[in-house]
């Protein structure tokens, strides 16, 4: 391998693994917002307990016990995997039942506060999660003796769970259920008056999208090896998530796809520019150790500014004309 590829070959996969991770939630979110208008604002609820329940199902029970103390079964990827899924879509489907028949703004205040809770049971339950310390030698989904190789299988099962992710919501989307998920999300009395039950449609969205949202918090804990409640899963990430959305353009699953893509892309841009930035004269070491609030700043500055003047986001909504058979 040249050397050039060698040193950049680590870096691109560190970047593609944390931008997969991010597109399925954005995926989900889309799911639930994008296409059904339900302003879920407890993102990281559902990231943080896929990842915990995969972590907990894989992770080994020796190991669990000397570091952390916490609960490890020792399963397959796969096992840990699809209960991540299971376990995050019931989460979501007792949520929506006396949630989604709020108004916009109170769901967004009660999946806020909904997802604080999780955080807080994540840091008390230290028996089950291992409380601040987390859980730890959460294994890869599949490992070879070289870590680079390591890392590549990685983002190849990242890359096969979004593609089956995305086909089966452009599927689902353009099929009958998703233009009633989109009339819903329009006028919902318009809906109801041709005899939809809007509240089932958004209970299986929501759940639904929940349920992709444990899928990223799966891989995300496979991928770091490593969770834990208080630097992880924090309500403001999912911001981020919202960001990411709304750039790329709700209502397209390729648009925010692109939209996670970039986003990301350039958290990680500014992140490597920080020993840069800081050797500016003057402002460079107040720069540096800002840094984290200048990103978020910008990133709202550019929601504000798409809101603004280009609110269907980069690639907009697709119009879909359905075909008489």
């Amino acid at each position: 391998m040249l050397p050039v590829l060698e040193s950049l070959l680590p870096e691109f996969l560190f970047i593609m693994s944390f931008a997969g991770v991010f597109m399925i939630l954005a995926l989900g979110l889309n799911l639930q917002w994008g296409y059904t208008g339900l302003f879920n604002i407890g993102v990281a609820a559902f990231w943080a307990v896929g990842a915990y329940t995969s972590a907990i199902l894989t992770v080994s029970s020796r190991e669990a016990g000397i570091i952390a103390g916490h609960l490890g079964f020792n399963q397959p990827f796969i096992v840990g995997f699809l209960g991540a899924i299971l376990v995050s879509a019931f989460l979501g489907f007792l949520i929506s039942l006396p949630s989604v028949r709020l108004r916009a703004d109170y769901l967004a205040i009660a999946t806020l506060g909904m997802a604080e809770i999780i955080r807080i049971f994540l840091v008390q339950l230290r028996d089950t999660t291992g409380g601040t310390e987390g859980i730890r030698n959460i294994p890869k989904p599949i490992r070879f003796e070289e870590v680079l190789l390591t890392n590549a299988a990685f983002i190849g099962v990242v890359i096969l769970v979004i593609v089956v992710i995305y086909f089966l919501l452009e599927y689902g989307t353009r099929s009958p259920w998703g233009r009633v998920l989109k009339a819903i999300r329009e006028d919902e009395e318009a809906a109801l008056s041709l005899g939809k039950n809007t509240f089932r449609y958004k209970v299986v969205a929501f759940t639904l999208g929940a349920g992709i949202m444990g899928a990223a918090g799966s891989l995300y804990a496979h991928f770091l090896t490593f969770v834990e409640p208080l630097t992880s899963f924090r309500p403001f990430e999912t911001f981020v998530i919202w960001a990411m959305v709304i750039a790329g353009g709700s209502g397209n699953n390729k648009g925010v796809l692109l939209g996670a893509l970039i986003i990301w892309g350039y958290e990680f841009v500014t992140l490597r520019m920080e020993t840069a930035l800081g050797k500016l004269p003057v402002i460079g070491p107040w720069i540096a150790d800002n840094i984290q609030f200048l990103r978020l700043m910008t990133v709202g500055l550019l929601v504000v500014f798409l809101v603004l003047f280009r609110p269907q986001g980069i690639l907009g909504e697709e119009r879909v004309i359905s075909k008489r058979r």
